[in-house]
């Protein structure tokens, strides 16, 4: 894993000037308006230099990666309402809560303009291993799992955070399969095989 950035180290705790969470939130600004995210001009704004911000907050997509994280624990917070509000337990709770956030991310104008826009970018930062979006949904996903094995909900049959690797996985292949393999995005099929996925678990 990389050095963290002072992004980071700031979004933990770990450091008192604020200077790093100001780049995040103008990022953040821009993105949701559909501006481009230019580093140069972001800096500029910020009244700091290039070296400076990318001294903050690594390079643009490891930005765009906070930013959209920024985003994903809005929507897994909703989805886990969501699911609570059905009064569900166990697989089906589960399935909920990932079929629930996945059509959020779908239909979140912002990703799907930068999804248009900057495809290979978008796929690198939603999607690659090397980014911070996957692995911490990945993270989020396993403790829901192990959360629900915890209180007797779910018996899982394979180590979690190899199961909401898999659930991820299949997630982010259905909603973007048009830019991965250039086919329609299919939620309802994902959310079939999630529901496959569990079926064991019950």
């Amino acid at each position: 894993m990389a050095t963290a950035t002072q992004l980071e180290r700031h979004l933990s705790g770990h450091a008192q000037r604020r200077g790093p969470l100001d780049a995040l939130d103008e990022g953040r600004r821009r993105f949701l308006r559909g501006d481009r995210l230019d580093m140069g001009d972001l800096a500029a704004d910020l009244g700091i230099s290039r070296a400076t911000l990318y001294r903050w907050v690594g390079d643009r997509e490891r930005l765009l990666g906070e930013i959209l994280w920024s985003f994903a624990q809005r929507g897994l917070a909703e989805s886990r309402a969501h699911a609570d509000g059905r009064r569900l337990a166990g697989a089906d709770w589960v399935v909920a809560y990932v079929a629930h956030n996945m059509r959020l991310t779908a239909s979140f104008e912002p990703i799907k303009r930068f999804m248009e826009r900057e495809p290979d970018a978008a796929l690198r930062v939603l999607t690659s291993k090397h980014g911070v979006q996957q692995s911490r949904l990945i993270d989020a996903l396993r403790a829901v799992l192990e959360e629900k094995g915890a209180a007797g909900e779910l018996a899982l049959p394979i180590d979690p955070a190899d199961l909401a690797y898999a659930i991820v996985r299949i997630s982010e292949s259905f909603i973007w399969r048009e830019f991965i393999t250039g086919e329609e995005p299919d939620l309802d099929k994902a959310v079939q095989v999630v529901r496959l996925l569990l079926a064991g678990c019950a």
